[in-house]
């Protein structure tokens, strides 16, 4: 169908080209039956019905989350000081649970009922554009015309043909479009509700646990939920459990109760998780406990900083107010120079991953001389502890170093334009121990931005951070960014040049129109690191 009527229709009708115009109309209007456009299938109802169930189950957590908050305050003033508060912890670590899992549930809930107004209203429109659809057909097989060469019509009467030939056409063209966008608004809000799943699904964290004789569900419950605000960015992922969860299997009897008692010993949940993540990252015990003696010391700040380097504090309505990261003595978790946002998100991602890492970040210290995995290679990573560097100045020395590590197979002159995007995936697979793939362009915005969103969202959703590489229209890509969670329709990225947690919708990440905060001022998404299929 034309997008315009004065594409074909003459401009000084004569008969011939009334005739002509009539025609051609009528033969549009052969296919304008209205059966050919896809009307939004389910029942809206149901949907409701869907969406009541879950706002219900909600509120049954919500109540079960304060009827396990007054228990756990019962116990705490029934027993002693150190059996009371050792109890009441494990019971608050089953309230947390709870209320993540309301969270979730809510989140479905509010995606079903939406996805419900959006079916009924989509389905009202199509209906009603469908019936105007037809009515148009009708119309175009009415049109008066002259019928033969015999018929002698005036200029008046041919231009008024003309525009009544002009009325229907642009009636069945709004009321087409009028069809298709109803039916567009509902696949939106599929989307959405697609989106609120995979979302709610994070927020599920007893689901799939590995069966093990060696922990218990109280045990998982103080790992997984004890504290968590978001589990985008909880100190302990799904995929660090597990790894915790067989590390500790390999443990003697005797030295699961060392670690226990290390774990009984910790101050707050972070510091509790961060000694699960020392022992998930593969160093060992000992390290583990040396960890754990060391964070003993701690001021809250200093634990902070070393679960994610803060990461876990930052909600998403923190993300909407673009959220500063700092280390315990101010510094901001900047890139330090003009090429290393690259290397500056990936340091961010391993850090989420290896308490030892973060330690090393905010304060240079190393546990016993145990230098991180992903620091290894690191030239002179040993002496650093005693070269007296400042913050700003040891963050800019690793920066540098990990985009040398990043570049070091390839000839991109990191020094001018930073980390090369076909070495940067091994670095994120180096990372997460997981296949990645990179997918970029460098010849533009990549021409498949919404199938890596939702690929990175799916990783994120599990508590795996995504490197995306963005730019504008020129064709050349700019600046790399840490998406670190996603929430509704908004997801969250770490932006290493002002060290911030910015939000930005999914659509305006998607679309790539307009310069975006997110993005470091940037518009358009060129590659993300995903994990792969």
């Amino acid at each position: 169908m034309a997008e315009n009527a004065s594409d074909w229709l003459p401009t000084h009708p004569t008969e011939a080209g009334v005739r002509s115009a009539a025609t051609s109309l009528q033969t549009m209007a052969g296919m304008w039956t209205g059966e050919h456009l896809q009307r939004p299938g389910g029942s809206p109802s149901s949907v409701q019905q869907s969406a009541d169930a879950y706002e219900r189950i909600a509120a049954a957590l919500d109540a079960r989350a304060r009827s396990l908050d007054a228990r756990a305050t019962e116990v705490e003033q029934a027993l002693d000081a150190d059996a009371g508060r050792a109890a009441a912890e494990q019971v608050r670590a089953f309230r947390d649970l709870v209320v993540l899992e309301q969270r979730g549930a809510a989140f479905i809930a509010a995606a079903l009922d939406d996805y419900a107004s959006a079916l009924d209203d989509g389905q009202g429109r199509f209906d009603r554009r469908s019936a105007e659809v037809r009515s148009a057909r009708d119309d175009a097989f009415a049109v008066d015309a002259p019928v033969d060469f015999a018929a002698e019509w005036s200029d008046a009467e041919c231009r008024a043909a003309i525009s009544a030939i002009r009325d229907v056409y642009v009636d069945a063209q709004s009321a087409l479009a009028g069809s298709g966008s109803a039916l567009e608004a509902v696949v939106e809000a599929e989307q959405r509700l697609g989106y609120a799943f995979s979302d709610a699904a994070g927020y599920a964290r007893m689901t799939g646990l590995p069966a093990t004789s060696s922990t218990s569900l109280v045990d998982a419950a103080l790992a997984l939920a004890r504290g968590v605000g978001d589990p985008d960015r909880a100190v302990l992922s799904d995929a660090e459990w597990a790894a915790y969860v067989a590390e500790r299997d390999r443990l003697s009897p005797a030295d699961r109760r060392r670690l226990d008692d290390a774990l009984d010993g910790s101050k707050s949940p972070e510091e509790r998780q961060i000694i699960m993540s020392a022992l998930a990252s593969g160093a060992g015990l000992a390290l583990t406990l040396a960890l754990a003696r060391r964070l003993r010391t701690m001021s809250p700040q200093q634990v902070k900083a070393i679960a994610g380097l803060g990461m876990t504090d930052v909600s998403a309505a923190d993300a909407r107010d673009w959220t500063e990261l700092t280390m315990p003595d101010g510094t901001v978790i900047t890139q330090k120079t003009d090429t290393t946002c690259g290397s500056s998100s990936l340091l961010m991602l391993a850090a989420q991953r290896d308490p030892f890492l973060a330690l090393f970040l905010a304060e240079g210290a190393l546990v016993d001389g145990h230098i991180p995995e992903y620091l290894s290679d690191v030239t002179l990573i040993d002496r650093m502890p005693e070269a007296g560097l400042t913050t700003t100045e040891r963050l800019k020395y690793l920066q540098e170093e990990i985009r040398r590590q990043t570049n070091q197979f390839s000839f991109w002159p990191g020094s001018v334009v930073g980390s090369a995007p076909w070495g940067y995936g091994d670095e994120v697979a180096r990372i997460t121990g997981d296949d990645v793939d990179m997918s970029y362009s460098m010849l533009g915005p990549n021409g498949d931005a919404q199938d890596l969103v939702d690929r990175a969202i799916s990783a994120v959703d599990s508590g795996t951070p995504v490197p995306f590489l963005v730019g504008d229209d020129s064709g050349v890509p700019r600046h790399y960014v840490l998406l670190v969670g996603h929430e509704g329709d908004e997801l969250q990225f770490y932006e290493p040049w002002n060290g911030e947690v910015r939000s930005v919708a999914i659509d305006d990440a998607v679309d790539g129109d307009e310069s975006l905060g997110a993005f470091g001022g940037w518009s358009s998404i060129y590659g993300a690191a995903v994990p792969a299929d």
